[in-house]
């Protein structure tokens, strides 16, 4: 019998709300399945099974759960099942409530799943993150007909939306077309979905609020060269030739913040109570998309590293990030934070400070434009900025300065090491 509990994903982290369960109890589980999901007020994290064996939870879906308390077994045999069974009170299929049921009833059998599709289904329990299930169930995809290019051949987010892109839904008829009350003048709202509040999403909820209402947000918006911050990106490339890591523009752009934040030390703070922190060291997040939330990874002491190591950093965090297996560490202590809107062909934004931190910038696209230079229309490539900024404690000419020396960072970023 092993026990499974709620793992430590990091120092900060003492608690954890079991989120959903994978299976009920009595299925038939493998190595490396994930059994449940648990989310802390950072990140949503999914528990994998650590040997071949019978599940039985024991906590419902919902429950806070401390760290290491025990929330199910994994018996090896039917008979040890049974035992754990009858000692432990179990979770309903849909993780929740108490069940009566005898073992016999619960114990699922280990069936082999015929194969719609050889090429790529796979024979027995199909390996899907929640997400990607949910998505292929509310657009009646079938799993087994899915190739899963995540870890272990598992079904990820990125597997479903490339069948959705190819047009591989069960739903072969187009939608009827309403002659209904909307036809004629309907002036009432249809509800198309409700999204619920809570998880990643009650955290992002919460700590936007917080950003907007406790502190005295100002923005600043400039555009600089990019034509230099092009070059360097690949003559670094260049040099890197036939390694799997390209270098990305986020890499060279958090290794510029971080010189900047070091020329100006005053930029580089947090609230904390009554007082102003301004901190020794630099840890810059870098905000990013994951399952339909933003979350903001934490690159530690940028300014100490070169662009390949921070390249590497990101690289890892995005995998982590995709995969579920970020910890509440990844995304603790950043002391400023950079966003990049620029793949969505965004030039200026404002961004919102992430709490306690005073500052973020904003980055936008590369683009050319026509710029006059020597009395002379020339085309340049341009690259928009935006600096979001506390200004209960960060003053507008400080925060200028700082912006001014990003731009010229990323026009000269020999400045780096002058």
């Amino acid at each position: 019998m092993i026990e499974i509990k709620i793992p430590k994903l990091g120092l900060t982290m003492e608690e954890a709300k079991l989120s959903s369960w994978q299976f009920k109890s009595g299925d038939q589980v493998k190595n490396e399945d994930v059994l449940l999901v648990i989310e802390t007020d950072k990140v949503s994290f999914e528990v994998p099974s650590p040997a071949d064996g019978i599940i039985h939870p024991v906590i419902a879906e919902g429950e806070t759960c401390q760290v290491e308390q025990i929330v199910g077994y994994l018996a090896e045999n039917h008979e040890e099942y049974e035992q754990i069974f009858k000692e432990q009170p179990g979770i309903g299929p849909g993780g929740e409530g108490k069940i009566d049921q005898t073992p016999a009833e619960s114990i699922s059998q280990e069936v082999e799943a015929p194969s719609p599709a050889p090429s790529t289904a796979k024979a027995g329990r199909i390996k899907v993150s929640p997400l990607a299930r949910s998505m292929a169930t509310s657009n009646g995809l079938d799993l087994a007909s899915i190739a899963g290019t995540g870890p272990g051949g598992r079904i990820v987010k990125a597997d479903i939306l490339r069948e959705l892109s190819e047009g591989k839904t069960a739903h072969e008829k187009a939608p009827e077309v309403s002659t209904g009350a909307a036809d004629k003048g309907f002036i009432g709202k249809e509800l198309l979905e409700s999204i619920s509040i809570k998880g990643i999403r009650r955290a992002i909820f919460d700590n936007m609020y917080q950003s907007i209402s406790q502190s005295a947000q100002l923005t600043l918006h400039t555009e600089g060269s990019a034509e230099s911050l092009i070059v360097l990106r690949k003559g670094l490339n260049s040099r890197l030739a036939g390694e799997e890591r390209k270098i990305s523009y986020n890499a060279i752009l958090v290794k510029l913040t971080a010189a900047a934040l070091r020329m100006h030390p005053r930029i580089n703070v947090s609230v904390e109570g009554d007082a102003a922190s301004v901190w020794k060291q630099v840890h810059i997040g870098l905000a990013m998309e994951a399952n339909d939330a933003l979350i903001v990874p934490v690159i530690r002491n940028p300014d100490l590293k070169s662009i390949k190591e921070i390249n590497q950093d990101i690289s890892e965090l995005i995998s982590r990030t995709r995969e579920n297996r970020l910890s509440p560490d990844d995304l603790a202590n950043g002391t400023f934070t950079v966003s990049s809107l620029g793949f969505a062909d965004v030039d200026h934004f404002t961004p919102i400070i992430r709490p306690p931190e005073s500052g973020i910038l904003g980055v936008g696209r590369i683009i050319k434009k026509p710029v006059v230079k020597n009395d002379q229309i020339i085309p340049e490539d341009r690259i928009g900025l935006s600096f979001t900024f506390d200004h209960r404690i960060i003053d507008g000419a400080p925060a200028a300065r700082f912006l001014k020396t990003i731009k010229d960072l990323i026009e000269d970023p020999i400045l780096m090491i002058s």
